[in-house]
């Protein structure tokens, strides 16, 4: 069985896996979003939590294929 690193949340600091999220409506939102999918085993990586503070992910090329009608 793989070891699963543990989530570092901090709710007292606002931090995640060490990276201050300033705005608290954001915090709880990416605090749901982390702790849901590393319950399904994301390991989610420094870059991948900065581009969700700073909604930088671009999923289009992951989704796009599977919700646009082929014509």
């Amino acid at each position: 069985m793989d070891k699963k690193e543990k989530l570092k949340i901090d709710d007292q600091a606002q931090t995640i896996q060490g990276m201050k999220i300033s705005d608290p409506d954001l915090y709880k939102k990416i605090r749901f979003i982390m702790q849901n999918n590393h319950l399904e085993g994301w390991q989610p990586t420094e870059q991948e939590i900065n581009d969700l503070v700073h909604d930088e992910t671009d999923l289009s090329e992951d989704y796009y294929p599977i919700f646009v009608e082929k014509r």
